[in-house]
């Protein structure tokens, strides 16, 4: 099982996650993007959250169904029906399910043990948005992964917010 969850990772890191990886550290070291930049960061997540999501949802539809050679070429997918239908799990009834207050539970805080992302406040209006949404797709074409769609969209922005 350990294998199988390092070969998940590999391969979502070669299929996915290394191109954003390498995107974003291309837009940052070429002075397009400025992580202590508000329209930038805005425009970042515009553009590459739905383009990322799409790509991470195409991976997950091919991972849940490609054949494992070690369990009779069965799927993941496969294998997940045919646990569940050998091993139903019943619904809990009424299940009281506590409250906890983990700021208070005693347990060490680890300030490592996530990522935190900041929100990337929205420097425009609604109705610049809208006209954002109109102009800008970013989940169009790109011949470079996005980067023309970003670039676009910062000076979309740039344009109504020095108006």
């Amino acid at each position: 099982m350990v294998l199988r969850i390092e070969r998940l990772w590999r391969d979502l890191w070669v299929a996915v996650t290394s191109i954003y990886y390498d995107v974003l550290h291309y837009l940052e070291e070429e002075g397009f993007l400025s992580i202590d930049n508000i329209t930038h960061l805005f425009c970042c997540h515009f553009v590459f959250l739905p383009r990322l999501q799409d790509d991470l949802d195409t991976f997950r539809s091919g991972w849940d169904n490609h054949p494992i050679r070690t369990e009779s070429q069965m799927t993941p997918n496969q294998l997940w029906m045919l646990g569940r239908a050998h091993h139903p799990i019943p619904e809990p009834e009424d299940m009281d399910i506590p409250d906890i207050e983990w700021e208070n539970s005693g347990l060490p805080h680890d300030d490592h043990s996530s990522i935190i992302v900041p929100d990337a406040d929205c420097p425009l209006t609604d109705e610049q948005i809208t006209s954002l949404g109109d102009a800008v797709n970013p989940r169009a074409a790109s011949q470079s992964f996005g980067c023309d769609i970003y670039i676009a969209t910062v000076q979309f922005c740039e344009q109504f917010l020095s108006l």
